[in-house]
């Protein structure tokens, strides 16, 4: 049973100056007597090339294995795709889960307003557009390593049991998310989603009563790219573990009703990837009705600060009780109980509430 395995996350630092990226390397298995028998290794994300790096070498020096079982890519964004060419480059992998958006002109062709645009010339544009995704795909064709399409429902397995599901976003609203897209030809029912931001601020100050929130209701506009991330729930060890990628509410809140039509939970999570670095339009008080964490972790720059992460959402989190912790240009680990205790690994403090947090004018 799972229940005996042990579980290990490592959070790898992405980013110089203040951006941010997500790379991600996690192993469970069975343990005995402080060894693991035996071991499934993902990574989640690439990150940049300096992460790809890092992961590689983690696990080859830290997990002792050249093999990664699956490689997951959230979305199609550089600072989650890049360093895994890297990673495909130096470690054996099993199968790569990963969306194409160039392979869907079937389903997207009737509402392409140019009608100069064929087949080829939308895959041509998208695979441009799409470059460092594409990259993964061509390396992985050159090494026969299988590319999965992640759909909502997706499972991992292990010993007949469900240990990784997407939890979103459906077919349907991917194929929605690419003709939102900017970056793909002139659709006839959709624009792409801009996002627009106040340059002035004002600084308020917020204290742990919820009446000092500044986290929105309910929807924050994010771009296309960012909800066509995915959504997975990582269930082994006895350890519960919901990781979001670049998310935003929309993709969050059609996760949530899926996981609540197939009684799943997310209100006993043990830990929280906090979608898109902790950026303020990709949580809402809404999402925090569905989603509870003992823990939370923020991949995030070292100057990041205060976008990423805003203080308006770690300052929600630790009002709820989720204890957030940020990358920070620093390695974290996460480890259940049962997994062996490395050496140089420490505690590290839960990151502080702030009082005074900077706000649009408008808001």
């Amino acid at each position: 049973m799972t229940e005996k395995f042990g579980l290990e996350i490592d959070y790898m630092p992405v980013g110089n100056g203040t951006r941010s990226g997500d790379a991600i390397a996690l192993r469970f298995g069975e343990c005995e007597n402080g060894v693991w028998k035996n071991q499934t290794v993902f990574v989640i994300d690439g990150g940049n090339e300096e992460s790809g790096k890092a992961l590689v070498d983690h696990i080859k020096n830290i997990y002792n294995t050249n093999k990664v079982d699956r490689v997951i890519l959230t979305h199609t964004d550089a600072d989650h795709a890049c360093g895994l060419k890297i990673v495909l480059q130096n470690l054996e992998v099993g199968k790569i889960w990963m969306h194409c958006p160039w392979n869907h002109w079937d389903d997207i062709k009737d509402y392409i307003v140019d009608g100069r645009i064929t087949r080829n010339s939308f895959s041509e544009r998208m695979r441009e557009a799409y470059q460092y995704a594409y990259n993964i795909e061509k390396l992985a064709n050159e090494k026969g390593i299988k590319i999965v399409s992640p759909q909502q429902g997706l499972v991992y397995t292990h010993n007949d049991e469900n240990i990784l599901k997407v939890l979103g976003p459906s077919k349907e609203l991917y194929l929605s998310l690419i003709q939102a897209s900017g970056k793909t030809p002139d659709m006839a029912l959709f624009e792409s989603t801009r996002i627009f931001s106040s340059s002035d601020e004002k600084t308020v100050y917020e204290t742990m009563s919820f009446e000092t929130e500044n986290l929105a209701d309910t929807d924050m506009p994010t771009s296309a790219e960012n909800d066509m991330s995915l959504v997975l729930l990582l269930t082994v060890g006895g350890e519960k573990v919901l990781f979001t990628g670049d998310s935003g509410t929309q993709g969050l809140f059609k996760s949530i009703h899926y996981a609540t039509a197939n009684q799943i939970s997310l209100k006993d999570l043990n830990l929280l990837h906090v979608p898109h670095h902790g950026s303020r339009r990709n949580l809402s008080k809404g999402i925090l009705k569905y989603i509870n964490a003992k823990y939370c972790i923020i991949s995030c720059s070292k100057e990041g600060f205060p976008k990423h992460p805003s203080p308006i959402v770690t300052n929600s989190l630790i009002r709820r009780g989720m204890a957030p912790y940020c990358t920070k240009g620093t390695q974290l680990n996460y480890r259940s109980d049962l997994t062996p205790v490395r050496k140089n690994v420490y505690p590290i403090p839960v990151y502080p509430f702030i009082t005074n947090v900077q706000i649009p004018s408008d808001i």
